[in-house]
């Protein structure tokens, strides 16, 4: 078994895992009168959804072209160890700002999506740690 392979595959999957369970409420949500509270639901935090979509996507990049030879490939991925680590504690921040809304009474499973969306976050700095491990030695 690659581990280097794997672990690279494991990042850039649960970096795109992220980012579709984090809009999932977007394309499961509708009407007018959730509009707002799936604003303030989204701006929760430090860095706000946009920032945990960016560091998640920018990690699967950076992971996916390590390989290319056209930066040091040590560089890049301790490069993507610390931006999987920020989409993790972004997205953590994030969770642990969110609050309950009116939307929440409605459709209750959006109690369990902001921890499933730390909980699926995980996996990538776990994934990058290894990659940088297997890369470096």
């Amino acid at each position: 078994m690659d581990l280097r392979a794997v672990s690279r595959r494991v990042g850039i999957a649960a970096a795109v895992a992220t980012v579709i369970a984090l809009v999932a409420p977007y394309a499961v949500i509708s009407g007018p009168e959730y509009a707002s509270q799936l604003a303030t639901y989204y701006a929760s935090g430090v860095v706000g959804w946009g920032g945990i979509a960016l560091f998640a996507l920018l990690t699967a990049v950076v992971i996916a072209s390590v390989e290319q030879g056209n930066v040091d490939p040590g560089t890049l991925a301790g490069v993507a160890l610390v931006l999987a680590f920020a989409t993790t504690l972004s997205a953590a921040s994030w969770a642990a700002a969110v609050e309950p809304s009116p939307v929440f009474r409605d459709n209750l499973w959006l109690v369990w999506h902001a921890p499933a969306v730390v909980a699926l976050s995980v996996p990538l700095p776990l994934s990058a740690a290894v990659y940088a491990r297997a890369m470096l030695s």
